[in-house]
């Protein structure tokens, strides 16, 4: 009976061991140079990037240095325990995934997708989003985005205001991107909405990294997570289960508000014009066959709103917060953006006419996101089946991450790629070779980033008004920028910057 159990021990080591090899070995033979294999028996990629923070303070500066040097490389394969993990960099591969989502599914198991953003529009799949793209679309369109513009204003000098010195910059710029996702969706009844003491979305941003940092920093969590998927949550640790506490937490209040609106519209009826998301999906929720195979549930508008929340917070106020590092290490950037500001705008507020005038500002968020990205990778991509993209062949199964990020830091592409110059988006063609795939920062494709032109209005308003209110100054006290990682694999410095009222 030992033997037995023995021997079935030994050859599940071998599995785990061998699988991920042989996918690398094959592409290897089959690429040559072009591929850069990174392999850690077990542990796999988590340990890489656990490393890498370790050494150089930057989560994925050992993928940044693959790259730089080796810049023919295409794909640079590892492994996630036993199943091997493909990072396309070379923008031709990544492309069709872009463009054939229905492929792939969107992968997590962190629990941040089956906690949170399970109904919502970043992993439904099928007919189910392309009801909700059709529903949210036309909202976020510029032309409907533009009525916006005065709220976002608003809510900016209200929190300008209340802080004539910000130490938290990350934390203050998502207290305004919160804010005007709040408004945008539940209207001013939610205004300051907060959740164990803290504002909703501070809350939330707290969420999602300790259901990230549960996962990378306990590799037992990780191996039970890997092993049982949302099962392992059956067996939680004390400290997962304070964590969805806090999601249940989380979703009540939001239930409570969206009871409180249907009872609100039960009596008064539906606004004619002008209604936020809430409305609109309370109009077909209450008016909706109850026999209907695609009716709208109450979860699915609470998946909605935590999925437009979390990716219209954290994201926008990651660029903002990068934006400001970059002003704080070069004072000649705040002094042109603030005369771009004045001279444009004047004392008074950004308007739907002066945006697009504001070319410097938007040059700067360009190059923030190219070097310095929101979202470093989308979220993981799973093969459903074999999949052939040119000379490679996928395998079922197989994990991808989609590498545009890296194509965007690549010689090939651009001139001195690591140097951080926002006037190349001055130039005619700053991008050497562009199959229009190279800078895609709000992803590409049918599943292209919904709110990329709510993301680039409030970053220009926002910096608008703190490049015209503040002096933007590195904290002393942080000699050097850590660059962790978030539940989106998002570049965010650690408390770098410090805000001074003019």
């Amino acid at each position: 009976m030992l033997f037995w159990i023995f021997s079935f021990i030994l050859a599940t080591g071998v599995y785990l061991i061998v699988n991920p090899l042989i996918t690398m070995f094959k592409l290897k033979l089959q690429f040559g140079k072009a591929v850069y294999c990174k392999y850690l028996p077990i542990f796999g990629i988590i340990q890489v990037y656990r490393k890498s923070f370790k050494i150089t303070g930057n989560v994925h500066q050992w993928i940044i240095d693959i790259i730089t040097k080796h810049p023919d490389v295409k794909f640079v394969v590892a492994n996630s325990i036993h199943k091997p993990v493909i990072v396309l960099i070379d923008s031709e591969y990544y492309k069709y995934i872009y463009q054939n989502h229905d492929l792939v599914s969107k992968h997590d198991q962190s629990g941040i997708k089956d906690f949170l953003l399970q109904g919502g529009l970043l992993f439904t799949e099928g007919s189910k989003w392309q009801q909700q793209r059709k529903l949210l679309g036309d909202h976020f369109l510029f032309q409907k985005l533009k009525s916006r513009i005065p709220m976002i204003n608003q809510v900016i000098k209200e929190k300008i205001i209340e802080m004539p010195k910000v130490e938290k910059v990350f934390e203050f710029i998502c207290s305004i991107t919160g804010e005007v996702v709040i408004r945008s969706f539940f209207g001013e009844e939610a205004e300051g909405w907060k959740i164990n003491g803290k504002e909703a979305q501070i809350e939330l941003g707290e969420i999602i990294v300790q259901f990230v940092k549960l996962r990378v920093n306990n590799f037992f969590v990780y191996f039970k997570q890997k092993v049982l998927g949302v099962k392992s949550w059956q067996y939680s640790t004390k400290k997962e289960k304070e964590v969805l506490d806090r999601v249940i937490k989380f979703k009540q209040d939001i239930k409570e508000v969206i009871f409180k609106r249907r009872d609100k519209i039960k009596q008064q009826g539906h606004k004619q014009e002008g209604g936020d998301f809430l409305d609109l999906y309370l109009k077909i929720f209450m008016e909706q066959n109850v026999y209907s195979s695609d009716r709208i549930e109450t979860d699915e508008i609470v998946s909605q709103f935590i999925t437009l929340f979390f990716a219209g917070t954290d994201t926008t106020g990651a660029l903002v917060a990068n934006c400001l590092l970059y002003i704080s290490e070069n004072k000649q950037y705040l002094h042109e953006l603030r005369n771009e500001v004045k001279n444009v705008v004047g004392d008074g507020d950004i308007t739907a006419d002066n945006l697009n005038q504001l070319v410097l500002i938007e040059s700067f968020l360009k190059e923030v996101m190219r070097v310095r990205p929101s979202v470093v990778y989308p979220i993981a991509r799973k093969a459903k089946q074999n999949i052939q993209i040119k000379d490679l062949q996928i395998q079922k199964g197989t994990l991808l991450l989609l590498g545009n990020f890296l194509a965007n830091i690549c010689p090939l592409n651009y001139d001195n790629p690591l140097e951080f110059n926002p006037k190349r988006w001055l130039q005619q063609k700053p991008i050497i070779q562009d199959n229009g795939f190279i800078n895609i920062p709000f992803a590409a494709g049918p599943r292209n980033c919904i709110g990329q032109h709510m993301a680039m209005i409030e970053a220009k308003i926002i910096m608008a008004h703190i490049v015209r209110n503040y002096d933007i100054v590195r904290n002393s006290q942080i000699p050097k920028v850590l660059w962790p990682s978030r539940g989106a694999q998002t570049f965010i410095p650690e408390n770098s910057v410090h805000l001074l009222k003019v």
